[in-house]
């Protein structure tokens, strides 16, 4: 079974309690191991998120106006980021998940200062996968 997945507010505040950048980073990776794996069959070049350095695959599923998403990456870092955004955008609405102001997000969390330009970008890709539902 897995674990709930972690609200907003509960990610914003792990994360203002661990302040330093060495604490966050290893925040990140303990928040990827907790990200379900994907089959290897959805493994796909149609799933695959173009812009991300690292592998990474996204799939996108509507129940009843709800998005589910299930994502994998073949790095620790990106399975971590995975799971935040996870936190942030699963079960939404299509309008909810437009309301949301990411950026503003990532800025509280501190993210986009310590990844490097490339990392972000690739985080940014899948962002905007996700809000183009």
């Amino acid at each position: 079974m897995t674990e709930p997945l972690m609200t907003i507010e509960q990610l914003l505040s792990v994360f203002t309690e661990n302040k330093s950048w060495d604490k966050q980073y290893r925040l990140i990776i303990q928040l990827g191991k907790q990200l379900p794996p994907l089959a290897d069959s959805s493994k796909i070049e149609v799933n695959q998120v173009k812009g991300c350095e690292s592998l990474a695959w996204l799939l996108i599923e509507n129940k009843n106006s709800r998005y589910n998403f299930k994502m994998d990456s073949d790095t620790r870092v990106v399975k971590g980021l995975m799971m935040i955004l996870l936190a942030i955008f699963q079960g939404k609405t299509a309008e909810q998940i437009h309301e949301i102001d990411i950026k503003a997000i990532f800025a509280q969390l501190g993210l986009l200062n310590h990844l490097s330009p490339s990392r972000a970008n690739g985080l940014l890709a899948i962002v905007e996968k996700i809000q183009g539902v």
